[in-house]
């Protein structure tokens, strides 16, 4: 299907809003075409007619020029308004039609699109093409259709007036419109290589300036500089190669456009000489002449908008088509309540076509119980949370919910029930409630307060100055580490979901916070079933079982003291952060889990 045939539905949908436009415009244009009519019949039926009285022939013209003046300042004027308002109007609301669907496009798309691309690159479609499809419409619907509207009314006009010179008139136009859609040609391809960088600049730009912070501290703000300028060097070139191809073209066009009405006017002359053609109608012919230079003028200015926006039309629906990997099944079951436990069963994953994060990996988890992955960087722990939550899926094996492979459940009801704690704490840049809230929109201030009080978050947040109501800023940068996760882990707690996913969750925290997060932790955990990913062994060692996980395999799993008395890899892991001492330490709780459970 072409790029025009789905944009066509975008239009119809406007279809009224643009009639009402074009009607506006019809009387906008042609109310100045009368005005040579005028002109001839003033020369040739009134001023030079010796027939008629001075005084009728004044009467006449004061006569006309009321008439002229009234459709000018009453009908022009308003159909002018009529004109600029409905088709704002319409194009206005295709483009808040096409943001709209590309942001509900985000929210479709697998983890896997967000990690092969750069959040600038996914910006600049919906900014910038999409703002290209604006000058697209205004080009097409502003001038294109009405321009041609305009050009048949002239011709004709013209062809009444002499046919011979209008047909000489026609030709020089068809070689000006012949030598742009040449030019336009190659104006697509110089527009489709410059859109398709702007993304790379736009992402490049983007990632730097998150990361300036970063580059002062390591003194590579010359080496940002220089690679911008690389970028900006190899756009500039993209950008050039356009305008040369687009002033050539319009140098041709409008060389040919100027010579025109001289070219006819020449013609003209000659049949006043003979006596097949007045005066008059030499001088409304060079009128529509004139006139005609305008439609042609802005139609063949209209060729690079209308270039640059059906490239960005394609970029757009390129987008907006683009294959989830993750699909919704076509009969999704709902996941209403987590009842039974889940099931890794022989699970393979690989993020890269020839690596394995996870192979051949099997366990089972119980309701109401805490589970901890611990292990090298990379062994593939938190690929374990990412295909819980789905947002990759497996190549072999299955996930299981309740006995239910995830890949039937639907998506939002497998989500629902989970609250989870990524190693990023990531907070938008709007309040801390509002952050918090986001784990139940409907919750009353008093259940944000409680559960940042759980976080251990209540104390740092009232100490400033607005409290609750503080704007954190970009990605919470107004905050630190420790704190931003705080907030996260406010915002599960809040959402009390049946199922706890916790990946680094403390990482970012002092000792004795850590301490009071996870006794908060074990409270909830009478409830849920928690499932941590850590690196610190001691942010684990009451879980009910610790899975240890290595080159993608779950080498050993256990309680503590059963994964201690094996004396293998866990040990060797417990022995590298506490070298001095290899006996388990004195509970971080002041009760027993297993007592807490009865």
């Amino acid at each position: 299907m072409s790029v025009y045939q789905r944009f066509k539905p975008y239009v119809r949908r406007q279809r009224s809003l643009y009639v009402l436009g074009f009607i506006g415009s019809l009387f906008r244009f042609l109310i100045p075409l009368s005005v040579p009519i005028v002109i001839k019949h003033l020369f040739d039926e009134l001023l030079q007619n010796d027939a008629i009285p001075y005084a009728d022939k004044l009467q006449q013209l004061f006569l006309i020029t009321a008439v002229v003046l009234t459709a000018f300042f009453f009908v022009r004027g308003p159909m002018e308004y009529v004109r600029q308002f409905f088709l704002h109007k319409a194009n206005n609301n295709i483009i808040k039609e096409l943001r709209t669907d590309a942001f509900r496009k985000v929210h479709t798309l697998d983890a896997k699109y967000f990690a092969d691309r750069k959040s600038g690159e996914i910006g600049t479609r919906f900014f910038d093409d999409i703002e290209k499809i604006r000058g697209y419409m205004t080009a097409m619907f502003s001038n294109v259709w009405i321009e041609l509207t305009v050009l048949a009314f002239v011709v004709g006009i013209m062809f009444a007036l002499n046919a011979r010179l209008t047909l000489l008139a026609a030709l020089l136009v068809g070689v000006q419109f012949a030598l742009a859609h040449l030019f336009a040609k190659r104006l697509k391809r110089t527009t489709q290589q410059m859109m398709s960088y702007r993304s790379v600049l736009s992402g490049f730009i983007f990632e730097k300036i998150q990361g300036a912070f970063l580059a002062k501290l390591f003194q590579a703000e010359q080496k940002d500089k220089e690679e911008l300028n690389r970028h900006l060097t190899r756009y500039e070139t993209m950008t050039d190669a356009q305008a040369r191809v687009n002033a050539v073209s319009l140098a041709a066009v409008n060389v040919l456009s100027d010579a025109t009405p001289f070219l006819v006017v020449l013609a003209g002359s000659m049949l006043v000489l003979d006596g097949t053609l007045t005066l008059g109608a030499l001088i409304a012919f060079f009128a529509y002449v004139d006139r005609m230079r305008g439609p042609v003028s802005a139609l063949v200015g209209a060729f690079p908008a209308i270039t640059e926006g059906r490239v960005a039309m394609t970029r757009i629906f390129e987008f907006l088509d683009t294959h989830a990997t993750i699909q919704e099944p076509n009969a999704p079951h709902e996941l209403r309540e987590f009842e039974g436990g889940i099931e890794f069963r022989n699970v393979s994953f690989g993020y890269l076509p020839n690596r394995r994060n996870l192979d051949n990996v099997s366990f089972t988890l119980r309701k109401g119980k805490t589970y901890a992955f611990v292990g090298e960087s990379g062994g593939g722990k938190s690929t374990i949370l990412q295909l819980l939550t789905r947002m990759y899926d497996a190549e072999r094996g299955e996930v299981l919910i309740d006995g239910v492979n995830i890949k039937r459940l639907s998506l939002a009801s497998v989500r629902r029930q989970m609250g989870i704690v990524t190693q990023e704490s990531f907070l938008y840049s709007t309040s801390i409630k509002d952050n918090i809230r986001i784990g139940k929109l409907e919750a009353t201030d008093e259940e944000v307060v409680a559960a940042a009080k759980l976080a251990y978050a209540h104390e740092f947040i009232a100490a400033l100055p607005n409290g609750y109501d503080t704007e954190v800023g970009e990605r919470g940068v107004k905050l630190s580490g420790g704190q931003k996760q705080r907030i996260a882990l406010a915002r599960v707690f809040l959402k009390n979901a049946p199922i706890l996913l916790l990946d680094e969750a403390t990482s970012a925290l002092d000792n004795e916070s850590e301490k009071l997060v996870q006794r908060s932790v074990q409270e909830i955990g009478r409830q849920s079933t928690v499932i941590m990913i850590a690196h610190r062994l001691s942010t684990v060692l009451h879980a009910d079982t610790i899975f240890v996980v290595k080159g993608g395999r779950i080498v050993e799993s256990g309680s503590h003291d059963e994964l201690m008395g094996k004396g293998g890899y866990y040990r060797e892991l417990y022995a590298e952060q506490n070298p001095t001492d290899l006996a388990p330490p004195p509970s971080l709780f002041p009760f027993d889990v297993a007592q807490a459970r009865g």
